[in-house]
């Protein structure tokens, strides 16, 4: 609180510094966010496609559009492998994914990889709102949509026997055990989920534990663990997980947020109270994380 109070005084006086540095930290938690998902696509496309991604070098790895080609390509031959066994229902879009194999960084020629690449995402049936612009992934203008886009089809490909990403499996346990909050039937008819091993289990809530304590607060966070791998986060229940045995997510509508992102944005130790000057008259504004409420009381 004291802290808040520190920064609440910078803001107001216009420090330039201390805005600056509250921007740094906003982005900086953005980017950390990410990390997680990053490296969960690197490792899925590196086994894929037999080629070695990582984390760091993700972006610089598909910017030419030739990897994203290679990923297309592969997901449709699977399809059409599924349609003629018969092991997949749905139609199959018929069509060859053009690529430039020397493309550089930032040409002409990534661009129209790219492009390539989008224009058979869209055949393919990932939704408009997954897509991004081709200089979204080209001069890394857009790289969350580029996550977004990559994880959807990741998604679909998952119905052609393709192992999917370590969030997606994630996703498809939670479906599993909403079914069963839903719509309870008797044990022995039952479908329910794999448990994980209890370790697993506990190393989780040890985590969750762990981060929501470094809330400062007098009146911390209420964050209270409703069952295994449920948790009530400010009095909304979410489903959290753990990400290769290291990265704690939060399930977030369609998508994932890491825990320590998704306090920053809602926990009230992060609110900044922030008053502008216009004309004669001053107004008090609530920001967290530069997501800006309306005209408030100071807290």
């Amino acid at each position: 609180m004291t802290e808040m109070m520190e920064i609440d005084q910078n803001i107001q006086s216009g420090s330039p510094d201390s805005s600056l540095a509250m921007t740094q930290e906003i982005a900086a938690s953005a980017e950390s966010a990410l990390a997680p998902l990053r490296e969960d696509l690197a490792e899925w496309m590196s086994k894929l496609l037999d080629v070695e991604i990582t984390a760091d070098n993700f972006y610089d790895s598909l910017c030419t559009g030739v990897l994203p080609c290679k990923l297309a390509q592969k997901i449709q031959s699977k399809a059409e492998e599924c349609k003629e066994n018969g092991a997949a229902k749905v139609d199959i879009p018929k069509r060859k994914i053009k690529c430039r194999q020397n493309a550089s960084p930032g040409s002409f020629f990534a661009r129209d990889n790219t492009a390539n690449f989008l224009s058979w995402c869209k055949d393919f049936g990932v939704p408009e709102a997954c897509l991004f612009e081709s200089e979204g992934l080209v001069l890394l203008k857009q790289p969350k949509d580029v996550l977004v886009c990559v994880y959807e089809l990741a998604r679909i490909a998952s119905k052609f026997g393709i192992e999917p990403p370590g969030l997606v499996k994630l996703e498809t346990e939670i479906e599993i055990e909403e079914e069963a909050i839903e719509r309870p039937v008797s044990v022995s008819a039952a479908k329910t989920p794999k448990k994980r091993p209890k370790t697993a289990a506990e190393r989780l809530d040890q985590e969750v534990k762990r981060i929501s304590s470094e809330c400062k607060c007098e009146e911390k966070f209420d964050i209270r663990k409703v069952s295994e791998g449920r948790y009530s986060v400010g009095g909304k229940v979410v489903f959290v997980r753990m990400l290769k045995g290291k990265h704690v997510m939060v399930r977030v509508g369609g998508g994932w947020d890491t825990l320590t992102h998704f306090l920053s944005r809602h926990d009230p130790c992060k609110i900044i109270n922030v008053k502008r000057a216009s004309g004669d008259n001053e107004q008090e504004y609530l920001v967290i994380n530069a997501h800006y409420r309306g005209k408030s009381r100071t807290p």
